[in-house]
């Protein structure tokens, strides 16, 4: 009888099951096993048996945080040889720099233009391009020979005054002196005046000699303007090299901003004698308030005699405690209140104005800007620290300032908001009320297409100034 068709395989017959060599069926209670030549083979997300259907992302984590581990690990060993990689660049850049920088841009392509027609010119045997790779050599070793050399030299820098206004000039001297004990030849100097270098020319000087410049520096505007470091300058014809030293540290010229003095008499909420009532009372003090019934313990010099003898008991005098006034300038910072760059330096002015006038009282006074609280020790303080005052895009509302203003300088008992014509009177009001109640409040909106007027918004007080001499009179209305 023919095998059936279902056990013949690969031209063999198939052993029968229950023959030998023919493992036996499996029973429904028995798993089928496995040869032990082919170990089972699992899906590489797939968990151990008895994992449940859902068991895949645990294994996947699994791997996941693996690969994270090896990645420290990798990261952890590296990670010394990266700093010291990093140290050694470093380092390296620290002594090249001052080479490459004195190499200009020209300079630049000149050495480049040379690498590269020498290289195409060697392999390819172009002697067009040998020669023009040997011209360039040879003005980049002759750029070398011009910047090459030593300075012996002392300088320094004189300022007439450090302290001008703005429209006036101001006179400097700068003096360099030969400081070796051999002549040393021409060269060029250059002194910096803000954004702009002066160029001098030094003669040949001997051993000691002493050469003298003298420079003016128009004060245009309010600032403060780096004058120097005076610094000799080598460098070639064509500009290849360029190589400087620095003799001199920089000095600072300030523009103050324009100011007027101010009538004392015309600005009475800064002169007061008795100063600025509280609501606390006291039992000395300089301003009276009512007569009490006398109390043991209280001073006996407080006693009101006349007062007594007509009631027949003791009465004592008793006051209210006074403060000292202290003044607080508020200066906006913010472009938006200010339509152009002549009203934010009119209302510098102002502040400078009124901040004089306070000292000259010697009155307690505290200046705050969008960019803080300045400090300033005097007068001329003051106006040097309006030198480096300038609009911050940045700067918070006006009502914020406000805020941060008597936050920070406390107890003030007047406080003057000052900004520019761009601020409507109904925002100082806000600001007004971020303000103590107890002080008194006045603001001053400055502007050169203002008109001078004085108007009202609520309880605030707004002076609208075209010019210093509208500061003046308008001050006049506060006594």
């Amino acid at each position: 009888m023919s095998p059936s068709p279902a056990f013949v395989r690969g031209g063999r017959r198939a052993p029968t099951p229950g023959q030998p060599g023919m493992p036996a069926p499996a029973s429904a209670d028995q798993p089928p096993r496995r040869s032990a030549r082919r170990p089972a083979r699992r899906h590489l997300f797939q968990s151990a048996p008895g994992g449940g259907a859902g068991a895949r992302r645990p294994s996947l984590g699994a791997l996941r945080g693996r690969i994270t581990a090896l990645g420290g690990r990798v990261a952890a060993a590296s990670a010394p040889q990266r700093d010291a990689v990093a140290v050694a660049w470093a380092s390296v850049r620290r002594r090249v720099a001052p080479v490459t920088s004195m190499v200009s841009a020209l300079g630049w392509l000149v050495i480049a233009g040379a690498l590269v027609l020498g290289s195409v010119g060697w392999t390819r045997g172009w002697l067009e391009s040998r020669t023009l790779a040997l011209i360039l050599t040879l003005l980049t070793l002759a750029a070398v020979g011009f910047t090459l050399g030593r300075w012996e030299y002392a300088a320094a820098i004189e300022l007439g005054n450090q302290r001008v206004k703005i429209g006036d000039l101001a006179l400097g001297r700068v003096e360099v002196r030969n400081a070796s004990s051999r002549a040393a030849a021409s060269s060029r100097v250059e002194l910096p005046v803000g954004r702009n270098v002066a160029a001098l020319r030094v003669p040949r000087l001997g051993a000691g000699e002493v050469h003298e410049e003298v420079f003016q520096v128009p004060a245009r505007r309010r600032g403060v303007i780096t004058v120097g470091p005076v610094r000799s300058v080598r460098t070639d014809p064509l500009g290849l090299l360029h190589r400087q030293r620095t003799w001199t540290e920089p000095v600072e010229l300030f523009v103050h901003p324009s100011t007027v003095l101010l009538d004392t008499r015309a600005i009475g909420f800064l002169r007061d004698v008795e100063g600025v009532t509280t609501q606390n009372l006291s039992s000395s003090d300089v301003s009276f308030h009512a007569l009490r019934d006398y109390v043991p313990g209280d001073d006996r010099r407080a006693i009101h005699w006349r007062t007594t003898a007509r009631v027949g008991k003791l009465m004592v005098r008793q006051f209210e405690e006074t403060m000292r006034s202290h003044l607080l300038l508020v200066l906006s910072l913010r472009p938006d209140d200010y339509v152009q760059d002549a009203d934010f330096e009119l209302a510098v002015s102002v502040l400078g104005s009124l901040g004089q006038a306070a000292i000259r009282e010697e009155r307690q006074l505290s200046v705050y800007t969008s960019a803080g609280k300045l400090e300033f020790p005097s007068a001329v303080g003051l106006l040097d620290a309006l030198c480096r005052l300038e609009r911050d895009p940045k700067a918070r509302s006006l009502r914020e300032l406000a805020t941060e203003a008597s936050r920070r300088v406390p107890g003030a008992s007047m406080v003057s908001v000052i900004v520019g014509s761009a601020v409507e009177p109904a925002e100082l009001r806000g600001a007004q009320l971020a303000l103590p109640t107890e002080a008194t409040t006045f603001a001053l909106r400055c502007g050169l297409d203002l008109v001078a007027a004085r108007r009202k918004a609520s309880t605030l007080l707004v002076l609208d100034i075209a010019s210093l001499t509208d500061l003046q009179r308008g001050l006049r209305t506060l006594r």
